[in-house]
């Protein structure tokens, strides 16, 4: 079967202008949750106020075209915004008052509007809102007053049945007096048209689209540069050559590595701006970026960062920066201070190569793996004359209460911070680990008629500056003459760090009869005299033996003084003088008597030196 209808139809009482169009509330209800979705709900209040704006002007002027009275438009006004079905019903009131001239000084209109299209149809899509939901309305009875008074009128909703209120209650007054009450929604009924909206958004993105692109060509250029192994200087060269902006590198103490886009008389002139912009600051950004202003200078700085530590900072210097541009600045910058990282960690990493390299040639060297003259040869290629008259070091370091893991740390953390103190002091020099110690050969060419034991005593301090969680002790060896003996010096190191309880730096040479006791090994014969002299307190390993042992060494050391031994011990007087009399007892010796008690120091000592016996 076919159905075919051929027909045409008028309707002559419509004119083209102003048709008016017949659609449901739910309809509005749905375009009302459609924008809510694309645009947000900020941008739907400012759409749909302006919909109705648009909405009371158009009928204003089609009202004012048959009357003239203000009067009797402010009453036909709510007629015709029923009759839009807007809403069912309005209760309203409305003051104007005048001057005589006929001039408007103030307007004061109140109402509730009565079954509001928008609430029902607002809670229907979207539930109860937490703010008034009639933008269309308020839109409407700002527009149409504002046309018949011929300035700006804006209404404002005070309850809201869509906010869950009991009635729709507004108030409408002139722009000026809301502006005098400092209304702060007056920022609602300035919104931006959305096509404007949309074209600063275009816009936006499209500078953003630039930005990203600029961003990635600079990026693969930092990275070409990299992957060429391109030095920091050649990295800072580039990066001016593209931007033009004077770039600076410098390490932690703020000392130049590389820079360009200024000479050397401008660059001392800006450490010394940057310096007065520091001390303006409450404290150096040492851990990101940051901004500094000087007289003569704008400066972004940010940290380079190998490994999570910094190993110095790159800035950038503005004579007059954009602020417009300041984040895109931001961006280039972390990208400079990004590639300076790789590139320090790739020279960190094969600096520390080498230099285990040379941990390795020091443990051949002590453990005589080569002929003497393989060593020298070996030598000159780590840029060592081992001819030369040196010294070892062996340091001892502990965390207290410290992981595995955090132990592990410290020592990765002391390796490199050795590397770094010596390369600063220009001191070449033989770096390894041996019994979990790390030893160091020093010659007397590198520490450059430095006496050791002023070397190590500054690298000593250096450490505790710079890691003050760890603790340190240093046994230094005799001057020793021939490398063929680095085996003994380390052995005399060895012996002075084991005595190392009152000072963290010791000599071997100041060790006095028991270094040559020691170093003539004569450790059987020391045993066996300290059997026989300490009786109970060496041969049996009770604890409360051990602690009198303890006491014993500390009160020798402190040549008998009772009061320091006491403050050393943390003891009473009485607990002191208890226990002193218990060792004598066992003992069987007056530690009154001067001879008895520097023979059983020297035992003490020699026994610790030799690991025999750990007093700490």
């Amino acid at each position: 079967m076919t159905i075919k209808v051929c027909e045409e139809s008028y309707n002559h009482s419509v004119t083209a202008d102003e048709r008016k169009i017949t659609t449901s509330s739910s309809a509005f209800g749905i375009l009302r949750q459609q924008l809510v979705r694309n645009i947000g709900i900020d941008r739907m209040k400012g759409f749909l106020f302006h919909f109705g704006w648009e909405m009371g002007i158009n009928d204003a002027k089609e009202a004012m075209k048959t009357e003239s009275s203000l009067e009797e438009l402010i009453k036909y006004g709510p007629i015709l915004h029923m009759e839009s079905g807007q809403i069912r019903g309005i209760q309203h009131q409305c003051v104007v008052k005048k001057e005589e001239q006929g001039k408007v000084l103030s307007v004061l209109g109140t109402g509730v509007w009565i079954d509001s299209y928008e609430a029902a149809e607002h809670i229907k899509r979207l539930g109860i809102s937490k703010t008034q939901v009639c933008h269309t309305l308020i839109g409407y009875s700002s527009g149409f007053m504002s046309t018949i008074f011929g300035e700006q009128l804006l209404a404002r909703e005070i309850t809201c049945v869509g906010r869950g209120d009991a009635e729709c209650r507004w108030v409408i007054k002139t722009q000026k007096e809301w502006v005098q009450e400092k209304d702060e929604e007056l920022h609602f009924y300035d919104e931006t048209p959305i096509v404007k909206e949309l074209q600063y958004t275009y816009d936006q993105l499209l500078e953003q689209k630039n930005i990203v692109t600029r961003l990635s060509d600079f990026q693969n250029k930092l990275t070409e540069e990299v992957s060429n192994g391109s030095q920091l200087k050649a990295i800072a060269d580039m990066v001016y050559n593209l931007i033009h902006v004077p770039i600076v590198m410098e390490d932690t103490e703020f000392e130049a590595i590389a820079y360009a886009g200024l000479t050397e008389h401008e660059y001392l002139e800006l450490k010394a701006d940057k310096e007065q912009g520091f001390a303006a600051k409450d404290s150096v950004p040492l851990v990101r970026r940051n901004r500094i202003r000087t007289e003569a200078l704008d400066i972004l700085i940010a940290p380079i960062y190998v490994q999570k530590e910094i190993l110095g900072y790159c800035s950038f210097l503005y004579k007059q920066l954009q602020e417009e541009k300041l984040d895109e600045n931001y961006l280039l910058l972390d990208r400079v201070a990004n590639a300076a990282s790789l590139i320090l960690l790739n020279e960190k990493t094969r600096f520390e190569s080498f230099e285990r390299m040379k941990g390795n040639f020091l443990d051949q060297i002590l453990d005589e793996t080569f002929p003497v003259a393989e060593i020298i040869k070996r030598g000159k290629y780590t840029g060592l004359d081992l001819t030369q008259p040196y010294s070892i070091a062996v340091m001892e370091y502990r965390r207290a209460q410290s992981s595995i893991e955090e132990e592990f740390l410290l020592q990765e953390q002391i390796f490199e911070a050795t590397f770094r103190f010596f390369k600063e002091k220009k001191q070449r020099l033989l770096a390894g680990h041996r019994d979990g110690n790390l030893v160091l050969l020093i010659t007397e060419e590198t520490s450059r008629q430095t006496a050791i034991y002023d070397v190590i005593k500054s690298f000593h301090d250096y450490l505790l500056s710079k890691y003050p969680q760890g603790q340190y002790k240093f046994g230094i060896s005799n001057r020793g003459n021939e490398i063929k003996h680095a085996s003994k010096a380390y052995e005399e190191a060895a012996i002075a760090l084991r005595l190392t309880m009152r000072k963290p730096v010791v000599l071997f040479q100041s060790l006095g009869i028991v270094g040559v006791l020691i170093n003539s090994k004569n450790q059987s014969g020391i045993t066996m005299i300290a059997e026989q002299e300490l009786g109970p307190l060496y041969t049996t390993k009770d604890s409360k033996a051990r602690e009198l042992l303890r006491t014993l060494y500390i009160f020798l050391l402190n040549g008998g003084k009772l009061e320091q031994t006491m403050a050393d011990l943390s003891l009473s007087m009485s607990g002191l003088r208890h226990r002193i009399e218990k060792i004598e007892s066992l003992l069987n010796k007056d530690l009154r008597d001067p001879n008895e008690t520097y023979q059983l120091l020297l035992i003490m000592k020699s026994l610790i030196a030799l690991g025999e016996l750990d007093m700490e």
